[in-house]
């Protein structure tokens, strides 16, 4: 099996047998190395017969390739009718439900939806007194509805409208539910007064006094009216009547003349005044006569002038009432007593006064005392005695 092979190369060979045996004979020594040679020769075999193996299921495992050409057939479209389908509604959502509604119908037609019959009554109500007033210068008298007012069940699907909405809409609208409201109208008339002139003795000459102070007739004339949905529908008959009845404005001039106006009045100067009738009269005060009624030093003096001490009691001139009780002006505290008439006591410059107004006293009852003099003289009391508006001399009527 290694024919042709040199010796030469066997013997460049080494293994550890060779080695061991290295004193032995030549025969055995070759020997061995060609069994050595064998083992390796058979097993380089093997390799390659099991690299060629493997090579071989390789080729084994691929798929067969077929490499001719390739037919395509165009296959048939199969036509397919697609037909619309609609689609199904989304459910619709369930309607929302008023409960206890009411329709509100005015002469059987309807004009709004309420929440409840108490809402409607209280909105009719407000809306109603609304209209309880009346124009400037009339006076409210009464109101109503002038219509038919019904309340029905009402839809439950219609919402209903709020108070505030319902009465702003016949607010905006009156003729909706239409309201009849009655006024008074009044007019008042007043005429000018009447003046007269008279003459009067008992005055100085040239002197003017009014003794009534006028006033005109005043009447007044009232009529109804009548408004239908704010429009004025009819008015009724007028009806004047008299609140106060004229007076006339009476001046009366002074005709008294006296030749000697500069020195003092005598006692009984002056012109007497009507009967006075059952009335009695007397000093309001003891004292000194200061001056008379008359001309004082070229003045005319309305009264009599008494004097005394201050806090001296000054009584009632007479029976009568308290027909003013206060100040006034340059007479100081005044008290007049009205006797009837037409006679009137005025008792000025007094002080601690016992009276009050409207207070009815008799002849010699406490009226007061008699003040002390502002400027530090001598305290005197100022008695008129007035005559229809018009001052005496009241000597003529004491006693």
């Amino acid at each position: 099996m290694f024919r042709g092979v040199s010796a030469d190369w066997l013997n460049g060979i080494r293994t550890p047998d060779t080695v061991a045996c290295a004193g032995g004979a030549k025969g055995f020594e070759y020997s061995l190395d060609k069994k050595l040679l064998n083992r390796i020769f058979l097993l380089s075999a093997a390799g390659i017969l099991l690299v060629l193996g493997a090579i071989g299921a390789l080729r084994a495992s691929r798929p067969v390739v077929d490499t001719s050409p390739v037919v395509v057939e165009q296959a048939e479209i199969e036509t397919v009718n697609v037909e619309t389908v609609e689609a199904s509604p989304e459910p619709t959502a369930e309607p929302v439900t008023y409960e206890n509604t009411v329709l509100l119908l005015v002469d059987r037609q309807p004009v709004m939806t309420l929440s409840s019959e108490l809402a409607a009554k209280q909105m009719l109500w407000e809306y109603l007194s609304s209209f309880a007033v009346a124009p400037e210068g009339e006076r409210f008298l009464s109101a109503r509805f002038d219509c038919e007012l019904i309340l029905a069940q009402a839809d439950p699907l219609v919402e209903p409208m709020n108070e505030g909405d319902a009465l702003s809409m016949l607010a905006q609208n009156p003729a909706l539910v239409p309201i009849v409201v009655t006024t008074m109208r009044t007019e008042t008339s007043e005429t000018s007064p009447a003046v007269s002139e008279t003459t009067e003795p008992a005055l100085p000459k040239g002197e003017r006094i009014i003794t009534q102070l006028g006033a005109g007739a005043v009447t007044q004339t009232s009529m109804q009216a009548v408004y239908r949905a704010g429009t004025l529908l009819e008015t009724g008959a007028p009806e004047t009547k008299t609140l106060r009845l004229a007076r006339e404005t009476i001046v009366r001039t002074g005709a008294y003349t006296k030749a000697n106006t500069s020195g003092s009045p005598d006692r009984l100067e002056g012109v007497q005044g009507k009967s006075k009738g059952d009335l009695k009269l007397g000093y309001p005060m003891r004292g000194q006569m200061v001056h008379y009624f008359g001309y004082v030093e070229g003045k005319m003096n309305y009264g009599l002038e008494i004097s005394n001490s201050a806090g001296t009691n000054i009584v009632a001139p007479g029976e009568g009432v308290v027909m003013y009780c206060g100040e006034r002006g340059a007479y100081g505290f005044v008290v007049d007593i009205d006797h009837g008439n037409g006679f009137v006591s005025r008792l000025t410059h007094l002080s601690d006064v016992q009276v009050e107004l409207n207070q009815r006293v008799f002849i010699g009852d406490p009226v007061g005392k008699l003040a002390a003099d502002a400027d530090g003289g001598k305290p005197v009391l100022h008695y008129e005695l007035i005559i229809d508006g018009i001052p005496y001399n009241p000597l003529f009527y004491f006693g």
